[in-house]
């Protein structure tokens, strides 16, 4: 884009376009000059405004409910790191006063995602707690197509066919001394 012939007077970008609201101010901790998002910013980034404020507007957990119904939040820890965490194995982490392991799953007795209460929730392994959702499901292996008895045969002998001609390529390519790719 070419530059603008005739810069207006006022607040023009490096373009000479004249579209930006808040001229740019140093930071109050810093001094770096930066673009003010809003009227009333001071700082340039968040580490100058906790620096400035001793951290005080540093939230020390923020929790929300994810896509699939359980309570997700970032929490800070004791070395100034931010991790993310889901609320259940977070409380069941506190009870058990040690890390869970990726193979442990934290069950909700009552089926309610969002209910954490110590209460509700139990430790089982992944293999117990995928057992014991399947169970609930009305199809634990999956979706169920509606064919009729002659589509369903069709289809087994489709894929018993195309399962004799892998197995038969693959014995002739043997048998020809050649690797099959």
């Amino acid at each position: 884009m070419p530059r603008a012939r005739n810069p207006k007077s006022g607040l023009v970008d490096t373009w000479g376009r004249q579209n930006r609201k808040f001229a740019n101010r140093p930071c109050l901790e810093c001094g770096q000059l930066f673009h003010p998002r809003h009227a009333k910013s001071k700082y340039c980034s968040r580490p100058c405004a906790w620096a400035n404020n001793g951290g005080r507007n540093k939230k020390q957990e923020c929790w929300w409910k994810n896509a699939k119904g359980y309570i997700e939040g970032r929490i800070w820890l004791s070395d100034g790191t931010q991790i993310r965490v889901k609320q259940h194995r977070f409380v069941m982490e506190g009870l058990l006063n040690r890390p869970l392991s990726p193979s442990e799953d934290v069950h909700h007795l009552d089926g309610n995602k969002a209910n954490n209460d110590p209460a509700n929730l139990v430790l089982i392994d992944h293999g117990t707690h995928s057992a014991q959702t399947n169970r609930r499901r009305k199809h634990p292996k999956g979706y169920r197509l509606k064919l009729t008895p002659a589509e369903r045969k069709a289809r087994s002998l489709r894929a018993i066919a195309r399962q004799l001609w892998t197995y038969g390529h693959a014995a002739l390519a043997k048998a020809d001394g050649k690797e099959r790719t």
